[in-house]
């Protein structure tokens, strides 16, 4: 197999030295989710010369075509169907959930998604960003976990040739253009403001999506405009939270995270599945929604009291891995650079609501909060939630309409 190429990337800096425990982790990422390979590895597939690990294989590849909107010819795609194995388990794992694949042949055996996860990367020109999935339990430990801020840094490291990739030269848009040019400076300059620990973080919320609205209003839109935007911004007094009502904030999450909208299958359940839990019955749906949310937010108030850095991790590391990144939406339709901003703030809003909406879940269920139930709530959020960014997508153009209609 080719090696990979290496390329300059930024990222947080725990990841320069991220290794997968392997057998050690409590999440497997081998199970419970189908596994997109690429043609190469899935040539490579089909001759193995071990005929247990052939016979192995045989079963578990898959080849599909599929015809995409405006495609002439379909296409043949190739996936490992672990939905469909006992336990939704790869069958390639042995006793000690070590991959016999990889025991046998090397790294390199492993096709480019497994290979790479859980890192992701993205490119924008000629800029490289690389994040990772929090569906890994020691990525998500190493990411939120750390009570000092968030640190970024350059470093060389090997890029999956499958990364989503924008040239801007194709937007039409001359701001939004000129936007995403500086999407990397736009990102950290929010991080900043989320890591502004002279505030409460509610506070900083709000600070992070007046420096977009501002934005949104500024002109010429250029990095020293950007910049400009940003010191007002981050030099402007406290500012009053006022903090929603259960029954307001409710309101909002039943409007904007529509269960019954055209969203991915699995989010449009789990969402589903979180509101009847929190409601606890169907009479007086809101009321009781309300309730037991303010319940749970009770019962976790005083560990987040001490630990409201584990909630500023989270929101950094959402800005950073996918703040402006609708690049298909981008270079197939006319987005102006006011729009995108109102969007990129109210997806904010989007995915620090249903954060507290899935840890309020999780409180009332465990009857406290502590670092573990933390992290496996944002576990099990990534695998059902955050990895669908179409779904929460939708779900910032719901909160949009829904502020508009509120004018």
């Amino acid at each position: 197999m080719n090696r990979y190429d290496r390329r300059m990337v930024k990222a947080p800096v725990w990841m320069k030295n991220f290794v997968c425990i392997a057998e050690k982790c409590t999440e497997s990422c081998c199970q419970q989710w189908n596994i997109d390979v690429d043609p190469v590895h899935a040539d490579c597939y089909t001759h193995l010369g071990d005929p247990e690990l052939q016979s192995i294989m045989d079963s578990l590849l898959h080849r599909f075509h599929i015809r995409r909107a405006g495609m002439k010819k379909s296409e043949l795609q190739y996936r490992f169907f672990l939905l469909s194995q006992p336990d939704k388990r790869c069958p390639l794992l042995d006793e000690a959930g070590k991959c016999r694949l990889q025991k046998k042949y090397g790294a390199e055996i492993l096709c480019d998604t497994c290979y790479f996860h859980p890192r992701t990367f993205w490119q924008i020109n000629e800029q490289t960003g690389m994040s990772a999935c929090l569906s890994c339990p020691e990525c998500a430990r190493l990411a939120l976990l750390h009570e000092e801020p968030t640190v970024f840094s350059e470093f060389a490291a090997e890029i999956d040739p499958n990364a989503e990739w924008l040239e801007t030269s194709l937007i039409s848009d001359a701001d939004t253009r000129m936007l995403m040019r500086h999407r990397d400076l736009i990102v950290h300059l929010m991080c900043d403001i989320l890591q502004d620990r002279r505030f409460r973080f509610g506070q900083r919320m709000i600070r992070v999506k007046n420096f977009l609205f501002d934005l949104a209003d500024a002109s010429p839109f250029d990095e020293n405009t950007i910049r400009s935007v940003f010191q007002r911004a981050f030099s402007a007094p406290e500012t009053e939270v006022n903090s929603a009502a259960p029954e307001g904030l409710m309101d909002f999450y039943l409007d904007v995270f529509d269960p019954v909208s055209e969203a991915c299958e699995k989010p449009v359940q789990e969402t589903s599945a979180v509101m009847r839990s929190l409601a606890g019955g169907t009479e007086g749906f809101v009321r009781l929604l309300a309730d037991n949310y303010e319940k749970g937010c009770r019962i976790m108030s005083d560990f987040f009291a001490d630990k409201a850095y584990l909630i500023e991790n989270f929101m950094v590391h959402c800005v950073f891995s996918d703040s402006f990144k609708q690049f298909h939406r981008l270079q197939n339709e006319p987005v102006s650079e006011r729009n995108l901003l109102k969007h990129e703030a109210a997806l904010l809003d989007c995915w620090y609501i249903f954060l507290q909406v899935l840890l309020a879940q999780a409180a009332l269920e465990r009857g406290k909060m502590t670092e573990k139930v933390f992290l496996e709530t944002i576990v099990r959020g990534d695998k059902n939630f955050w990895h669908y960014p179409d779904w929460f997508s939708r779900c910032a153009d719901n909160a949009m309409l829904r502020d508009q209609r509120s004018i």
